[in-house]
């Protein structure tokens, strides 16, 4: 039996709830961490945290949690290839569409632009939808990647030169990493 996650602010630094998804894994790099969706509970309890799904809704299923993995890499992808400057490849663009095309029974789009989702497919779909948003409509700030983990973020700090995911987590062990290094 695997711990459920516990989503908490730490887990919401990116600036943007689509590469907050992609952010659902403990690092990106060097070497991928341990997936934060450890099973359908934990993705339901995300879904809820992030009020894509209403408090309560128990109806994530296995199937959603592999649609909901299949989503994050396409999410990869394409931020990665956003965050290099490069063209999104068109399948991750495709798989994206495709993902929201599937899932658009299951929400509701309002007049203000909120959505409300009736199941976690519905939820998928929202977050595909900002990620789409995202590549047609990028942040003048642009995506980054973090120095040590590889979460993403957009980068709004003052200079445009933030590096690490938080400084809390990330930024903080690099100080320190830096600062043992220099005084032995």
């Amino acid at each position: 039996m695997t711990a459920t996650t516990e989503w908490v602010e730490d887990h919401f630094t990116a600036g943007n709830l689509a590469l907050d998804f992609a952010n659902t894994v403990y690092r990106r790099w060097p070497d991928p961490g341990p997936d934060l969706f450890t099973d359908a509970d934990a993705l339901a309890n995300w879904l809820t945290r992030t009020r894509l799904l209403p408090d309560g809704e128990s109806g994530v299923t296995e199937a959603a949690l592999e649609d909901a993995r299949a989503l994050r890499a396409l999410l990869w992808t394409a931020f990665d290839a956003h965050k290099d400057g490069h063209t999104i490849p068109a399948d991750a663009l495709a798989g994206l569409l495709d993902t929201a095309r599937r899932s658009v029974a299951d929400l509701a789009v309002h007049p203000d632009g909120s959505t409300t989702s009736r199941d976690a497919h519905g939820a998928l779909a929202v977050v595909a939808l900002r990620a789409v948003t995202l590549a047609l409509d990028p942040s003048p700030q642009g995506v980054r990647a973090c120095d040590r983990c590889g979460w993403f973020f957009i980068d709004s700090s003052r200079g445009r030169r933030r590096r690490w995911c938080s400084m809390k987590t990330c930024g903080n062990q690099a100080k320190a990493a830096r600062y043992r290094s220099t005084h032995p």
